[in-house]
C-alpha cells in the first residue's frame, strides 16, 4: 500500500486492515499476522501497527485473545428490527433466538437469575410499582455461535407472573414469555424504546467479551397490554459493533387526498 503524508500512519494502516477484513482477505475467527509481519509487509513500525490494531479492537473489528494473538471478528451485523422481532418470535421461544436463528447462526441463552426481586427504583418507576410492590426478574446472556452478543434483563409486575411456572423457568415455551403474558389475560398490544449509547461497565465487559471503550447500545423496551398498563420491561445491553438497531413507521399526517 501507499502511504500518504499527510494523514497519520497509523489510521492508514487500520483502514488497510478493515478492508482486509471487510474483503474477507482476513478470514472471520482467524488470527491476524503478527505486528512484526505486518509491519514488515507494510513498510511501517511495529509501535504504529500496534496503534492501528488499538483502533480495531475500540472499534470491534478484532479481538485479542491473551497468548494467542490477535484475532478478526467472527461474526457479522445483526440486525434487529423493531417492528417485525416480536411478529415472528412464535418460531421459536423468543424474538432474540429468531434474529439469530435467521442468519444460521446458533443460538443459546444462559439465565443468570430468575425470581422475585424488588427492582430498580428506575425500573419500577417504568412499570408503575408503587411502594414495595416485586417483580419477576429473568436476567439472561444471549449468544450466537457461543459469541456474547447481549445482555436483557426483564421486569414484570409479580402480581401478573406470580402463579405461571412458565415464567419461572428458563424455557418459557413457544412464543416466549409474551406469549405467556397473552395466556395470563396480558397480552403485549403496544410497545415503546428509548435507546442510548454509552460505554459498558466492569460487569457488562466481561460478560460481553469487549473492550472497555467500546460502545453498546442501552434499549429500555416496554410492553403494554390492551388496558395500557406495562406488563415488561425489558433493559438490552447490546455491544454496538454488533447490531444494527432499524425502525420503520408510517407517515400518520397522512390521512386522505390532500387539497
Amino acid at each position: 500500500m501507499v502511504i500518504e503524508p499527510s494523514k497519520p500512519q497509523y489510521i492508514q494502516i487500520a483502514d488497510e486492515l478493515r478492508a482486509r477484513i471487510d474483503q474477507r482477505v482476513y478470514q472471520a475467527g482467524t488470527s491476524l499476522p503478527s505486528e512484526q509481519r505486518l509491519a514488515d509487509e507494510l513498510g511501517v513500525s511495529r509501535v504504529t501497527v500496534n496503534k492501528a490494531l488499538t483502533l480495531l479492537r475500540a472499534s470491534g473489528d478484532v479481538k485479542v485473545r491473551r497468548g494467542a494473538g490477535t484475532y478478526v471478528r467472527s461474526l457479522s451485523r445483526i440486525l434487529r428490527d423493531a417492528k417485525r422481532r416480536y411478529a415472528a418470535r412464535d418460531h421459536g421461544t423468543g424474538a432474540g433466538e429468531v434474529e439469530v436463528t435467521g442468519l444460521n447462526l446458533q443460538s443459546r441463552t444462559d439465565y443468570r437469575e430468575i425470581g422475585r426481586v424488588h427492582p430498580p427504583t428506575a425500573a419500577a418507576k417504568v412499570l408503575r410499582l408503587e411502594g414495595d410492590k416485586d417483580a419477576l426478574v429473568r436476567r439472561r446472556v444471549l449468544y450466537a455461535n457461543n459469541e456474547p452478543t447481549q445482555i436483557a434483563d426483564s421486569y414484570i409486575p409479580w402480581d401478573i407472573a406470580d402463579g405461571c411456572d412458565a415464567l419461572l423457568r428458563a424455557d418459557a415455551g413457544k412464543g416466549g414469555s409474551y406469549s405467556r403474558l397473552a395466556e395470563l389475560g396480558h397480552g403485549p398490544v403496544r410497545f415503546t424504546e428509548d435507546v442510548n449509547v454509552r460505554v459498558p461497565d466492569d460487569a457488562e465487559q466481561r460478560l460481553l467479551d469487549i473492550e472497555a471503550t467500546l460502545p453498546v447500545f442501552e434499549i429500555w423496551h416496554v410492553a403494554y397490554d390492551a388496558e395500557d398498563r406495562p406488563v415488561e420491561l425489558c433493559i438490552h445491553v447490546m455491544p454496538g459493533h454488533l447490531w444494527t438497531l432499524r425502525y420503520d413507521w408510517d407517515d400518520e399526517t397522512r390521512s386522505g387526498a390532500r387539497h
